[in-house]
């Protein structure tokens, strides 16, 4: 009955962990927005979580583990978000706009992780000394890249299906990347801007993005 009673609770405090796991890389997220990737600290996020610092290094062993588990987490939305359109029946270009709509408007849903890795990668790359952290950031790109190929994989479906003129694949999906993720340089959040505004602002992007891909 005991064992039984321990094998039960265990989820449990896997799930405790992973919460508050995640309450770190989220104020971790808003800390690197607000301050700039340099210059927050783990002070920063324990006052941010209401907490100690403790408590993040209970989880994480530095500020560069936390920003890799803020990356990860950012690119999860965004495959959260697209991958589910790959499946729709759709000709290549109508799936291509929903894609592009989608990624935008995860953007500005999750804009303190999508503004913290905008350059932090390219920063991390090349200032990190550490073998291991490399090997993280090998990973991540990695990642990144496996999520620009679902775009290129719905250009080349286009190139078959006649729906868009796409005279080159990797080009292409570079430029929507590009266009898409400005977004986060330049959108803002408005207190009285509501869900019907976002999706606005992501139906105008994203039908301007692809137009000149058009057929």
């Amino acid at each position: 009955m005991t064992v039984h009673a321990q094998t039960k609770e265990k989820p449990k405090l896997t799930k405790r962990k992973m919460a508050s796991q995640q309450q770190i890389i989220h104020a971790a997220a808003v800390c690197f927005m607000l301050y700039g990737l340099e210059k927050a600290t783990v002070n920063d996020m324990a006052r941010e979580l209401g907490s100690t610092k403790g408590r993040v290094y209970h989880h994480f062993a530095s500020k560069n583990e936390i920003f890799f588990a803020v990356y990860r987490q950012a690119m999860q939305f965004c495959f959260d978000a697209v991958e589910p359109v790959l499946c729709l029946p759709l000709p290549a270009d109508q799936k291509l706009f929903k894609m592009a709509k989608a990624h935008a408007i995860v953007m500005m849903e999750t804009l303190p992780y999508q503004r913290s890795i905008r350059q932090g990668v390219n920063m991390y790359l090349h200032g990190s000394d550490s073998t291991a952290e490399r090997a993280v950031l090998s990973e991540l790109i990695a990642r990144r890249n496996a999520y620009e190929d679902l775009y290129r994989s719905v250009l080349q479906q286009g190139q078959v299906d006649g729906s868009l003129s796409v005279p080159d694949v990797a080009i292409a999906g570079r430029a929507i990347m590009g266009a898409l993720n400005s977004l986060v340089d330049w959108y803002r959040v408005r207190p009285e801007q509501g869900t019907a505004d976002q999706e606005k602002i992501a139906d105008t992007l994203a039908r301007t993005v692809i137009r000149g891909l058009l057929a």
